[in-house]
């Protein structure tokens, strides 16, 4: 970036896992309803999540003014595009994004004093991007029942990848064994509520829903497997890969 704006690097967050509770919902919403009003709110989406990593900056207190003026624009971009999705379908998109702001809210005063990693604050993170999918439904002229359900399912499936990676890299950090055994309760209660909501929800769509119900049973498999030792680049890429197959076979289940 010029001279007046910070490295790209330095707005990217640090957290990869922080792409997925953004891509899944906004591309499983702008699949499932893809309009023009949904794409400016997608993109008003990636704005305001490029903009956190300068809000928590300047929040801690860090005087870079190139850092304010990235904030700046980037809450003006947001701002702006959400605007022009206003203009283009009117208010009815607004709902899931109200009802998520509170979750926002949590969710940012948590970064802001250092404590995002924690559960409950990534799994309040979660839920919120998941209003974006709900929301482009809503704006791609949805019904109410469906842009919940997929609200939902982005927040079960993003809340029980997030369980299973949290517990695998306590293994990978050599936790003590009580720590783990914490760990392991929501890794359980995550993927038996995502395969319940499924095998209710889902499962009677026909062959769709059924493949879906069977893919989240596999992935509650492949959490009680045994550890073994990935780098994490490795289990980057496999949690990526099957983010990307559990997407299509979602999609599918619910189009």
């Amino acid at each position: 970036m010029s001279l007046r704006l910070p490295p790209l690097r330095t707005l990217l967050p640090a957290e990869h896992g922080s792409w997925f509770m953004l891509g899944f919902p906004a591309l499983l919403g702008l699949g499932l309803r893809p309009t023009p009003a949904g794409l400016c709110l997608v993109l008003a989406a990636l704005a305001a999540f490029l903009a956190r990593p300068p809000l928590r900056r300047v929040a801690t207190g860090q005087r870079d003014p190139r850092q304010f003026r990235a904030l700046i624009l980037l809450a003006a971009l947001a701002l702006g595009l959400a605007a022009g999705a206003l203009l283009l379908v009117g208010p009815r998109f607004l709902l899931p994004v109200l009802i998520s702001s509170p979750l926002v809210l949590f969710a940012l005063r948590a970064d802001a004093q250092r404590a995002a990693r924690a559960l409950p604050v990534e799994l309040a993170a979660q839920a919120a991007f998941g209003a974006l999918a709900a929301a482009l439904i809503l704006a791609g002229g949805g019904g109410l029942a469906r842009g919940a359900t997929a609200w939902l399912f982005s927040a079960l499936v993003g809340g029980a990848n997030l369980a299973h990676v949290r517990r695998f890299l306590g293994r990978a950090h050599g936790l003590p064994a009580a720590a783990l055994r914490r760990r392991a309760v929501p890794v359980h209660v995550l993927h038996l509520l995502l395969l319940a909501a499924s095998g209710a929800l889902l499962a009677r769509r026909g062959p769709a829903g059924l493949l879906w119900t069977a893919w989240t049973g596999l992935l509650y498999l492949r959490a009680l497997r045994p550890y073994r030792p990935l780098p994490a680049r490795v289990l980057g890429w496999r949690e990526g890969v099957l983010g990307l197959g559990g997407l299509l076979l979602l999609w599918g289940a619910l189009r």
